[in-house]
């Protein structure tokens, strides 16, 4: 795997970059640490930062442009197959729109990983939003490949529902539990390396609510999510709960696109 960590010179992006050396010695993979000059900086401690990360290979490039079109460009450019990134300004969340996370979160065409946790050692607890979309199950495939062998991944599917219509609706509850089962199944039987135990869940309600009561309860370290692109307005716009979540992250995020 070859992880493309974008560096803008701030502590997350240091924390981010701690994130991305453990994913690259996890999974032997190679690290490239891209800085995206819009004036001339020194590049002298990135050099440091690199170095003293003691990982063969790892290479920094220093580019120039705008941020989020620079680092696209530059991804395609190496053929990485991660983008990892810090959190924007956490104290003002009212300003994510329009931040280079924000875009690339819409327009990035590899998996992106916001990797805003403290502790980066591997994780041991993830969970993907899966539902039946192609999107979704990649993301749920790119959640595996990060995780070590005996970490825990749980898939949540969510049958939208209003509370006072959820009795009226239990047929079509169990109908979408027997066909959850089979979908994660079918991807358990797909993941490589093979040999994970998929835990899964369906819950009825609000999406957003039923996703948040899952992170409280499971706690996990990564949040994998799918992105739908099935029309130019997918790749205009980011999805209202993608956009929550990346937003006030509740801990790493990884969106993956079908």
């Amino acid at each position: 795997m070859h992880i493309l960590i974008a560096h803008g010179l701030t502590p997350e992006a240091d924390l981010a970059l701690q994130r991305a050396a453990q994913l690259a010695r996890q999974l032997e993979g190679r690290l490239t640490l891209l800085h995206v000059q819009e004036r001339e900086t020194d590049a002298q401690p990135l050099r440091e930062r690199l170095q003293a990360l003691g990982l063969p290979g790892a290479e920094l490039r220093i580019a120039k442009g705008q941020p989020s079109a620079t680092i696209a460009s530059q991804a395609d450019g190496v053929g990485a197959d991660l983008l990892v990134l810090g959190a924007h300004h956490k104290s003002s969340p009212e300003l994510f729109a329009g931040t280079t996370l924000e875009r690339l979160a819409r327009s990035s065409r590899i998996p992106l990983l916001l990797a805003i946790n403290r502790d980066v050692s591997p994780y041991q607890r993830a969970l993907v939003a899966l539902d039946f979309s192609q999107c979704a199950c990649a993301a749920l495939h790119q959640a595996h490949r990060l995780l070590p062998s005996e970490a825990e991944l749980y898939a949540l599917n969510v049958f939208e529902v209003a509370p006072s219509k959820a009795a009226e609706q239990q047929e079509d509850l169990d109908l979408q539990c027997s066909l959850f089962s089979r979908l994660v199944a079918d991807e358990q039987a797909r993941l490589a390396p093979p040999g994970r135990v998929l835990e899964y869940g369906v819950r009825s309600g609000e999406r957003g609510a039923c996703l948040a009561a899952a992170i409280a309860e499971r706690r996990p370290q990564l949040l994998a999510l799918g992105k739908h692109t099935r029309s130019l307005m997918g790749d205009a716009l980011l999805g209202g709960m993608a956009q929550d979540l990346l937003r006030q992250p509740p801990c790493d995020i990884l969106i993956s696109r079908g």
